[in-house]
C-alpha cells in the first residue's frame, strides 16, 4: 500500500495549478496536507484520485497509475473531494445502507453497518432525516459517512472538517484515527491546527 509523487506538476494553459511536488507514503497513518489556497491542495487529491491527469512527473498509488474508473483502483481509493451525490427521496440511514449493499453487503448487515457509522458520526437521531433536512454541519458529518461506508486502503480527503464545530471536529479526528489503526493511509487537506496536530505526518504545499 503506497502513495508516490515524484516531481508531479499540474498545469492547465498557462496557469500552474501544482508546482513540482514529490513524496511516499507507505505506512498507514493520518497525513495532513498544508498550504495556502491556491497552492494545490485540492488539485492533488484529485490527481491521486484519478480525476485529472498530470502534466508532469510520476504519480503511482500502490504501484498504478490513478484512474477513477478502474474497478481495482476504486476498491482500494476512496475520496471526498466535493460533496458526494445524495438522493433527495432516500433518508439518510438508506443511502449509507445503499452504499453498502452496492459493494457486496447483505441488506440485513448493510442496515447494521449505516446505524453504526451513524453512531459514530454523532448523528443517530438524524437516521430517518433527509439531506434537505440538514444543517450545514450535519451534511458534512453525512458526507463523511458516505465516504467511509465504502471499502478502501487510501482515504483522500479535501477539508473534511469545513462546516464542523470543534466537538464534531474532534469526532471526525477520533474517525480518522480509526480508520488509521485499521490500516488505511488517510491523506485530509487541511486548515485546522487541530487535525494537523493530529496527524501522525505533513506534506505542506507552496504556492505555485
Amino acid at each position: 500500500m503506497s502513495l508516490h509523487c515524484q516531481d508531479l506538476t499540474v498545469t492547465i494553459g498557462e496557469t500552474t495549478l501544482l508546482t513540482e511536488t514529490s513524496f511516499e507514503v507507505t505506512d498507514p497513518g493520518i497525513i495532513a496536507l498544508t498550504g495556502a489556497n491556491g497552492a494545490g491542495k485540492t488539485t492533488l487529491l484529485k490527481t491521486l484520485a484519478g480525476r485529472q491527469l498530470p502534466s508532469g512527473g510520476e504519480v503511482l498509488i500502490n504501484d498504478r497509475t490513478p484512474y477513477e474508473f478502474d474497478p481495482t483502483f476504486r476498491a482500494e481509493v476512496a475520496s471526498l473531494i466535493d460533496t458526494p451525490p445524495m438522493a433527495r427521496d432516500m433518508t439518510l440511514l438508506e443511502q449509507l445502507a445503499l452504499v453498502r449493499a452496492s459493494w457486496g453487503q447483505s441488506p440485513q448487515a448493510s442496515f447494521q453497518s449505516a446505524e453504526q457509522t451513524l453512531q459514530r458520526l454523532t448523528i443517530r437521531g438524524l437516521a430517518e432525516r433527509f439531506p434537505y433536512e440538514l444543517s450545514a454541519g450535519q451534511l458534512q458529518l453525512f458526507a463523511i459517512g458516505l465516504t467511509i461506508s465504502r471499502p478502501y486502503r487510501i482515504l483522500l480527503l479535501d477539508e473534511p472538517e469545513r462546516h464542523l464545530d470543534t466537538e464534531r471536529v474532534q469526532t471526525l479526528l477520533q474517525i480518522l484515527r480509526a480508520e488509521a489503526q485499521a490500516g488505511s493511509i488517510i491523506l485530509t487537506a487541511t486548515h485546522r491546527q487541530e487535525i494537523v496536530e493530529g496527524a501522525g505526518d505533513q506534506i505542506h504545499l507552496s504556492a505555485a
